[in-house]
């Protein structure tokens, strides 16, 4: 006999698990938490430094390390390509490092021979005005490219500012030039030894930032040094860090050179200082902070590494430690803790042990009383949720099947499952692109559209009617959904959208709804999958006795208006426009040349140079004034690229172009020979049969004019 689930409210099941868990828990915490224990807190105090300064020490050997790996990376590809080092594929080699490793701040060639000067900069995102000493890049600048060079025996000093590779936002190039890289604290640590070596702090020349530099020597085989490479790490790539890394309430995690001086620092702006053009670092025992410098100061006295004392103007009490880094980093740096003690004894002076036992032992049995009944209660909405994002993401396979005795859940668990339902019906009819953005927008739909770049294309089975005349409606129907799968899935795969089917033709649209910034490119590569499809299509027909669907493809690219037309209560997301037509118009023009896929030039301009194409003639379709030039599309030439055009594909074009050049001159004898020629070369081609006629026709009529135009007046 079934029997009904007693629904509640979820308000009521969370409030009664809350008071079962939560209530004897807090009863028994607030009531046992009175005892101190400072001890266990200046243990655990202790512990924290000691791991903020292991912190220190790992992070900065995950910097120094793949730095020193790039250093020798550098300098193994400069041996290797020495002539070809001061070039511009050097620049770009350099960018795609910083690109690679974001937190080195500048890398560089410095040439013995001449002081020749190659860089690369990042620059900040954040407050790129001061990025470079002296000069204010072009808003949008992520690079700078510094070139100093000898020309006509002068050095000059180029700047080039880049958004990217290939993209530059600005050129400088200064009167004179002041700096010689072999000058620089880099080029002379470099210079001292074949290994990648440390510099000292100091302030960058092309930024004014200081910071250190990894640098290492590149020489002949011979000996001979004739560059130095090295990548720049500034300080604030370290305070960055250090500012991360806190301490209690008021720590502080720093780094000291062996000159005291501030290699890292939570606030980096306290450890420069300016004076004109001079940069400056500032030691430890004179930053505009009282706690850091007593501790500093302390510790020069004879304090030790490890102290505890009252610091700074108010006199807290805190805990100090200074930890050396290891001497494989190549730099006596040191790293210091200073957290303030109430931080940590503070809050646990009112624990004990006692209350931690208990405590614990209160929070397992909580825990585990609070696991059964949320489960319990969470596990439909964690369901209903995963069903919710599928939906979203109109991942419609799948029925949904969640109870739930909360009667809000169970509910919206059958609404769910209807709209899946509706939605997934809905979305056959409508191209799934604009579904997705009706329902992540939430704006609805209503008539109307926009004028946007689109690229249309129209197919249409050759002879369809008469070839399928014999056959039975459902055959039919059964043979033509295959072909149209098989055409809308190679359609979708290459970022298109089916907008309709007219019979056994398809038309579809690319750059709408979804924006495509590279929609013609698609469209083709679409069209040529189409084609393979059909191929493959045909030869399974053609295996059990079915007439083949021999396909024409025409394709066009250009402004159109695309959103919803109908009524409020019928609508339909379509393309129109002159262009649109003239889509369908050049599909229509492959009976003419005997082709399969012909597009206009405005394709092939936007495409030139990644796919194939045969020009073919310059016509003025029916119900068009405007003359447009007809290519072939045969296949695509980009490496790596599928559907790509064969060495007889390429080499039938190039013996075409020098007939279809002589046919656009107008020099009809010529154009003729070469027809002829190219027609027992690759006998059958329809548009040499075409072309050879209208030679031929001329040369027999000289009066006809010597237009290459031609003008279709059949649809």
């Amino acid at each position: 006999m079934a029997f009904r689930i007693k629904k509640v409210r979820p308000r009521i099941g969370i409030a009664v698990a809350f008071l079962i868990t939560m209530l004897p828990l807090t009863t028994a915490m607030v009531g046992l938490i009175y005892r101190q224990n400072s001890t266990l807190a200046l243990e655990m105090a202790g512990k924290a430094m000691d791991g903020a300064s292991q912190d220190v020490v790992a992070r900065v050997r995950s910097l120094l390390g793949p730095m020193r790996r790039l250093v020798n990376l550098s300098v193994a590809f400069g041996k290797a390509d020495r002539g070809g080092l001061r070039s511009p594929d050097t620049l770009r080699l350099l960018v795609e490092e910083l690109d690679e490793f974001t937190e080195i701040s500048a890398l560089y060639y410095g040439f013995a021979k001449d002081g020749a000067f190659w860089e690369a900069i990042r620059i900040s995102a954040t407050d790129p005005a001061s990025a470079l000493a002296g000069r204010v890049p072009p808003p949008g600048t992520h690079y700078a490219l510094r070139i100093i060079e000898r020309v006509d025996g002068k050095l000059t000093d180029n700047w080039i500012y880049l958004a990217k590779w290939g993209k530059v936002l600005g050129v400088e190039r200064p009167a004179a030039v002041g700096y010689d890289p072999r000058q620089r604290p880099w080029y002379k640590d470099g210079l001292a030894t074949k290994e990648v070596v440390t510099s000292d702090i100091y302030a960058f020349a092309s930024t004014g930032h200081p910071g250190i530099t990894l640098s290492q020597q590149l020489a002949t085989e011979d000996g001979e040094v004739f560059a130095v490479f090295g990548a720049n790490l500034s300080t604030d790539t370290l305070s960055r860090f250090l500012a991360e890394r806190t301490i209690g309430h008021k720590g502080t995690v720093f780094i000291l050179d062996k000159e005291n001086r501030l290699v890292g620092f939570p606030r980096p702006e306290l450890t420069v200082r300016r004076t004109g053009d001079r940069v400056e670092v500032v030691k430890a025992d004179e930053v505009a902070d009282p706690v850091v410098v007593d501790a500093v100061r302390r510790r020069g006295a004879g304090a030790g590494d490890r102290f505890r004392a009252a610091l700074g103007p108010g006199g807290e009490t805190y805990l100090v430690s200074f930890t050396a880094l290891p001497e494989s980093f190549g730099r006596a740096w040191t790293v210091g803790v200073i957290a303030d003690e109430d931080s940590f004894v503070g809050p646990l002076k009112r624990a004990s042990l006692q209350v931690l036992l208990l405590g614990s032992a209160f929070i397992v049995i909580a825990s585990l009383l609070m696991l059964v009944l949320s489960r319990r209660l969470t596990r439909p909405i964690t369901e209903l949720t995963r069903h919710t994002e599928a939906i979203r993401d109109l991942k419609l396979d799948g029925a949904i099947e969640v109870r739930s005795c909360i009667l809000e859940i169970d509910t919206l668990a059958q609404a769910l499952a209807t709209m899946k339902t509706a939605l997934a019906s809905f979305i056959t009819y409508v191209p799934k692109n604009l579904v997705r953005n009706i329902v992540e927008s939430g704006t609805g739909t209503a008539v109307g559209g926009q004028r946007q770049p689109l690229t249309v294309l129209f197919s249409d089975i050759q002879g369809f009617t008469s070839t399928t005349e014999p056959l039975d409606p459902e055959e039919v129907m059964g043979q033509l959904s295959i072909y149209l799968e098989a055409m809308s899935a190679a359609i979708y795969q290459h970022a298109g959208v089916v907008d309709k089917f007219i019979g056994d033709s398809v038309m579809a649209i690319w750059n709408a709804p979804e924006r495509d910034d590279d929609h013609v490119a698609n469209a083709c590569r679409a069209v040529l999958a189409c084609r393979a499809a059909c191929e493959r299509l045909n030869a399974d027909l053609a295996a059990n006795n079915w007439p083949e669907l021999p396909t024409r493809f025409g394709l066009h690219t250009g402004p159109a208006m695309v959103g919803n037309v109908g009524s409020h209560e019928r609508m339909q997301y379509t393309a129109l426009g002159a262009n649109v037509n003239l889509a369908s118009r050049v599909e229509g023009l492959n009976k003419r040349y005997g082709t399969q896929i012909l597009v206009t030039e405005s394709v092939e301009r936007a495409v030139r140079g990644r796919f194939l194409f045969r020009p073919l003639e310059t016509v003025v379709p029916a119900g068009l004034s405007i003359p447009v030039a007809l290519f072939e599309l045969i296949g695509a030439t980009e490496p790596g690229a599928p559907f790509q055009a064969s060495a007889a594909d390429r080499e039938r074009c190039r013996h075409w172009l020098d007939a279809h050049a002589a046919f656009q001159a107008g020099d009809w004898s010529r154009a003729a020979a070469l027809l002829t020629a190219f027609d027992a070369a690759w006998p059958g081609d329809g548009p040499c049969r075409l072309l050879l006629r209208h030679c031929r026709e001329r040369i027999a009529d000289p009066a006809a004019g010597r237009d290459a135009v031609a003008h279709i007046d059949d649809k």
